[in-house]
């Protein structure tokens, strides 16, 4: 057991009434108000550290545990983002493709990138950290209350009926006892974590999470939900009979995220530390809203829970500060931007270093009128050069990247010619094993030996695990597929993949490799169409790469 900060204010105001009553008794009873003030200090001082299962019923290798009063804890997942240099960040896509509600959730880039360094893996990756769980009553009690709670079942469900203003207020609490006893300010925590401290997710960083971050490929990263197994009740609470049923749930009771994060669609809704803003099409729009609430809830519909469902809340209604009995939260640790003049100094070197290569010919045209005013002869051949360099440099910065759409060009036509492949064994595999189980092996009559070893168990499942193989070998290759249209169609502009259509075409004939002139053809086609609408569409893509081959 270990002395309790918010039970430090409640021995507090029991001296603050032992002073007051041995004021009042004229001092005629002081040895038994003595002993009774020794006997509360001796109850309330301490408390028994909680078990697991109340603050993290599916305990993972990789948890971060970061202590709480009242001998509790706190469960954080690191989300990584590709970045490992200070200025580094990513592009992501977040909101949807649907034009419904577009001026709240429509499609819209943003960049992200972590607050924290790896230094345990070579390549430092950055990242954030986000709790595994929604803040529960429990936890949210330990810090905003003046007694210590005890630990039990009612107690693990999400924490709601608080408004915004309670959250924060919660998060400054906590950031200040964990200062108070040295958990973030004199490195009891490794690293850069040492300096970190407890907020409100903003929406970027919250939607990053809720989407899978970098655990999951590109493509699905852009669909409404992260990859399930099976069908959403599995993942998230939401309204209706198969799910809630109208009932907040205790946390972590269904199946994770691909982060190992939990809840963060359905159950308690949750609320953002930035507030709503509406979307412009490709931009947010500058008006600045109310509270952002994110994710859905238990009295949401199925078809409202996805990654990018959002609406907006006021910080007050008529009974006062907003507060509903489904909308809670959970916390990210992060820390400052500026935080040393080592790090300043680093930024700044990395700033100096931006900026380096021309993305149009603008400048060159710039710089030709400038060569151009000049008299002085010397400075006029100096230019010139200068003019000269920079295009050779353009010239070959383009013929790089032309190379490079060629190639994810080339690629993209094998990925479309292969799938195809894994789909006719999948097909064939699939209808042997049909066969075997609802025709052959029927047969009671046919109880030859030969049919007997036929329709053995081994033998189905020997069947069985083949046909299991190859829709997984089917389906990676179709996810890579769609994930290289993404990328594609993400790295390079529009015009200039096209562009390199009948030069990659000349390629691959040039190599021999002319039957792959169609599945190129049609790989153009669903970056079309990908850029167009987008929409990720692999069971029409992997259709159209069938009817290819089958038109052969």
């Amino acid at each position: 057991m270990r002395l309790i900060f918010n039970q430090q204010r409640v021995c507090e105001s029991y001296k603050d009434s032992y002073k007051k009553s041995y004021k009042n008794s004229n001092r005629k009873y002081p040895a038994i108000l003595a002993g009774l003030m020794i006997t509360l200090l001796t109850l309330t001082s301490y408390a028994t550290a909680w078990e697991t299962q109340f603050y993290n019923p599916k305990p993972a290798a990789d948890d971060l545990i970061l202590p709480m009063p009242c001998d509790g804890s706190l469960v954080l997942k690191k989300v990584f983002t590709p970045t490992n240099r200070p200025l580094d960040d990513i592009k992501i896509i977040l909101g949807s493709d649907q034009k419904e509600l577009g001026f709240a959730e429509y499609a819209t880039p943003n960049y992200i990138s972590g607050s924290f360094s790896d230094t345990d893996s070579a390549t430092k990756e950055r990242y954030f950290l986000i709790g595994k769980y929604e803040i529960t009553a429990l936890q949210y009690q330990s810090v905003m209350s003046e007694s210590c709670p005890t630990a039990t079942l009612p107690l693990i469900f999400p924490v709601t009926n608080v408004s915004w203003f309670d959250a924060v207020a919660f998060t400054d609490r906590y950031n200040q006892w964990l200062r108070k006893n040295g958990h973030l300010n004199n490195g009891s925590l490794k690293n850069s974590l040492a300096q970190g401290f407890i907020r409100l997710p903003t929406n970027t960083e919250w939607e990053y999470a809720a989407r899978g971050g970098s655990k999951v490929t590109e493509s699905e990263f852009r669909e409404a939900h992260f990859p399930l197994q099976g069908n959403l009740e599995n993942y998230a609470w939401f309204s209706g009979a198969k799910s809630a049923n109208g009932k907040l749930q205790l946390i972590g009771r269904l199946e994770p995220n691909p982060l190992g994060i939990y809840d963060i669609l359905g159950n308690a809704s949750e609320m953002m530390f930035d507030p709503f803003k509406m979307n412009k099409l490709n931009r947010y729009h500058g008006q600045q809203g109310a509270i952002t609430v994110r994710g859905g809830s238990y009295l949401t519909p199925e078809s409202s829970i996805t990654s990018s469902f959002r609406i907006e809340k006021p910080y007050y209604d008529d009974n006062g500060v907003y507060k509903s009995k489904d909308v809670g939260f959970r916390v990210v640790l992060t820390t400052q931007v500026l935080s040393s003049t080592s790090s300043i100094n680093e930024l700044d070197k990395a700033w100096q270093a931006l900026g380096n290569e021309q993305e149009d010919g603008d400048v060159i045209n710039k710089l030709e009128d400038i060569t151009k005013s000049v008299d002085d002869e010397k400075m006029k051949k100096e230019l010139g050069k200068l003019n000269a360099d920079l295009r050779s440099a353009n010239q070959a910065r383009d013929e790089q990247r032309n190379r490079s759409i060629q190639s994810a060009l080339q690629l993209g036509a094998f990925l479309c010619a292969n799938v195809s492949d894994l789909n006719d064994k999948y097909e064939y595999n699939n209808n042997l094993y049909t066969v075997m189980t609802t025709e052959v092996c029927d047969l009671q009559t046919n109880s030859t030996l030969s049919v007997e070893n036929m329709c053995s168990q081994k033998k189905l499942a020997n069947l069985k695990s083949v046909l299991d193989e190859s829709q997984q070998a089917r389906d990676f290759i179709l996810k890579y597929y769609a994930d290289t249209i993404v990328n594609t169609s993400s790295n390079y502009e529009h015009k200039n993949i096209i562009n390199q259509g009948d030069k990659t075409k000349f390629i691959l004939e040039s190599s021999g490799k002319a039957n792959m002139g169609d599945y190129l053809a049609l790989y153009l086609t669903h970056i079309n169409q990908y850029v167009k609408s987008g929409k990720i569409e692999r069971n029409n893509w992997l259709k159209t790469c069938n009817n290819i081959r089958g038109n052969r």
